[in-house]
């Protein structure tokens, strides 16, 4: 067994020997987006030390549990690197404004840099990271959260800018906090750390994505172990390969919706099949020879052939060598329509249907 996993596999500690493939899986459920998880990594393992973040399921005998994320700019994220602070301060902020305590944080998406964040804020407030979070993988918005398909009574939450600005908004609509956040990062340092809650954790387990730390543990381990493409995907239940070969094409253009949204097409170097993938944000519909072959929310992710390292939607550049792979959605999204609409390619500024998994 692996350090900090019990006999059944579930993940119940992430120590500083476990953050480098935890934080590679995480980068590969980033899909093509949720930020560069290096620095936030690296701020993990050194905080951990000789310790560790208790890692404990939905199911654990939590009572409220605090969200927690990043919203704005990924880009400047990388040149503006965070303090430490912003996050527990948001999460400070939620708990005197509701007179509530938590005692556990969940990552508000396990893609991208926000797991090793959500581990690096639990660890920083003394609390257990829960084995979920509220995506499955990345999303551009936060109304995209599994928390908010369906109504809640009230939100609370709090951001606190990279500028050190705190924002606190009780709302009764999860979009009021999208359109209030990202006006408010725009103007005042491009990114904001964001906490959501306390949620009782009975509304949570009805709402989360259960397992996602130990997915992206997996996940990461997977790769690392990997000699090939080949079998890092025989590796990984469900998963199957698109296409391998060289990128034909890239396009890029900017989306209110979307934010990053563009295209590009692979040649695949055994059939000669043009694989396009295209991009709202993440990587979010697959077409090969102009026939769908995945969508979200299944995870369509892009590493590059030869050392398995995700590539993000705006590095992915003519000439590079790449594997484009799909990997299981949570299940969570499939299990009813609404769910499915909420990530499907129309809420990434896509105009295509959802593509249904291909069962192994």
């Amino acid at each position: 067994m692996h350090q900090g996993e019990q006999r059944d596999g579930a993940v119940t500690s992430l120590q500083a020997g476990d953050v480098d493939d935890f934080a590679r899986g995480t980068a590969l459920l980033g899909c093509g987006g949720g930020g560069q998880v290096d620095h936030m990594a690296s701020a993990l393992r050194r905080a951990l030390g000789a310790g560790g973040v208790p890692v404990v399921p939905v199911a654990g005998g939590t009572r409220a549990v605090i969200a927690v994320g990043l919203v704005g700019s990924t880009t400047v994220l990388e040149e503006k690197t965070p303090s430490g602070r912003e996050l527990p301060d948001a999460l400070a902020a939620v708990e005197r404004w509701t007179g509530r305590r938590a005692d556990a944080v969940v990552a508000a998406q396990i893609g991208g840099v926000t797991g090793p964040a959500a581990a690096l804020t639990a660890h920083a407030a003394g609390l257990p990271l829960l084995d979920a979070d509220l995506v499955g993988r990345a999303t551009p918005r936060i109304d995209q959260l599994s928390l908010f398909v369906d109504p809640l009574p009230a939100v609370t939450a709090a951001a606190v800018t990279s500028s050190g600005l705190r924002i606190v908004v009780d709302a009764p609509d999860p979009r009021d906090l999208e359109t209030v956040w990202r006006e408010a990062v725009s103007h005042s340092g491009g990114w904001a750390a964001f906490a959501i809650g306390p949620v009782d954790a009975d509304v949570l387990a009805a709402r989360c994505i259960p397992g996602s730390v130990t997915r992206a543990a997996r996940t990461g381990r997977a790769a690392t172990a990997a000699s090939d493409v080949e079998g890092f995907v025989a590796s990984l239940a469900g998963a199957r390969t698109v296409a391998r070969g060289r990128v034909l094409d890239v396009q890029r253009t900017g989306d209110a919706v979307a934010f990053v949204h563009g295209s590009m097409a692979v040649r695949d170097a055994a059939t000669g099949a043009i694989a396009r993938i295209e991009a709202g944000s993440e990587w979010v519909h697959c077409l090969v020879d102009g026939e769908p072959v995945a969508s979200t929310p299944s995870c369509i992710v892009v590493v590059d052939a030869r050392s398995l390292r995700p590539v993000t939607t705006e590095r992915a550049r003519v000439g590079d060598e790449l594997a484009v792979l799909v990997l299981p959605g949570a299940p969570w999204w499939w299990a009813a329509p609404h769910r499915t609409a909420r990530v499907a390619p129309r809420a990434f500024g896509i105009d295509a249907d959802t593509v249904p998994e291909v069962l192994s």
